[in-house]
């Protein structure tokens, strides 16, 4: 049997139970991805961008996948900390791929500006999301963007609008925590309208010590005149395998600083598309 087959079988068994915990501006991609994922199956060393990673046999075990988005015994506020010396952030989690919203930070960002849970905003405000999630994110051209938008039920959504300034940096920590070998798909959707300015550091961490694959879609949407600094830090261990593909469009005289940095790893693959 093929990689892909275990994953084209679970999500014909599971489909309606990930679209049930999630809502329906994710959901309305999903068929499409998960179709694009059946014709294209994990990327290959024959594709240009992949030809130093043989992506498919990092999907070969068993992992466990939260589709029932059952609970997670964790609370990241007491158990960890990701301070970086000299800055004052705005600090978040998600925990493995849903957002921590039970203790939210004290700091309170500018009016307008949205930090939270992309699954819950897009209940919110389904018609924000919706002219945003998936557009850049082509699912017929990449088979891990393909997986990721078919599985993909929660993330987080940052949203500044027209010439907003958020002076202070915006952190959030993603949480790996797992007592068995596990897979998280989790998305990003970053929003700046036109002469907004924001900085974001987003770090990884894992908690156990059991096997992590992580796939990641980030969509950065940066309007005219707008100014985005985004940082990525991992620091998770040997186990931990992350797959993630970010998409960035900037508009007119916009300005965007993309800095990714690894500590402490397994197996990583970044790739980053820009459209200017």
């Amino acid at each position: 049997m093929s990689v892909e087959q275990q994953y084209i079988d679970l999500f014909s068994q599971t489909e309606a139970m990930i679209c049930r915990h999630s809502t329906e501006v994710l959901n309305a991609p999903r068929a499409a991805a998960f179709a694009d994922f059946e014709r294209l199956g994990f990327p290959t060393r024959k594709e240009e961008k992949y030809k130093y990673t043989d992506i498919s046999k990092f999907f070969e075990p068993d992992y466990g996948l939260n589709l029932n988005r059952l609970e997670i015994p964790v609370n990241p506020y007491e158990v960890f900390k990701c301070d970086v010396p000299n800055m004052s952030t705005a600090l978040y989690f998600v925990v493995n791929d849903a957002f921590y919203g039970k203790a939210l930070p004290k700091s309170h960002l500018p009016n307008g500006v949205i930090f939270g849970s992309l699954k819950e905003v897009a209940e919110q405000n389904p018609e924000l999301v919706k002219k945003y999630y998936g557009k850049l994110a082509d699912t017929a051209e990449d088979g891990v963007t393909a997986f990721n938008t078919a599985f993909a039920q929660d993330g987080v959504l940052f949203y500044v609008p027209k010439n907003v300034v958020v002076e202070k940096p915006v952190q959030l920590v993603n949480i790996l925590r797992g007592d068995v070998n596990f897979m998280v798909n989790r998305r990003v959707l970053v929003i700046l309208e036109e002469g907004a300015q924001a900085r974001f550091l987003a770090c990884d961490h894992a908690m156990d010590s059991v096997n992590f694959l992580a796939t990641q879609v980030i969509e950065i949407f940066v309007g005219e005149n707008a100014v985005f600094d985004f940082y990525e830090l991992e620091e998770t261990h040997t186990s931990t395998v992350r797959i993630s593909n970010m998409y960035v469009k900037q508009e007119a005289n916009s300005n965007v600083l993309l800095n990714g940095m690894t500590l402490h790893n397994g197996t990583t693959r970044n790739t980053t598309r820009v459209t200017l």
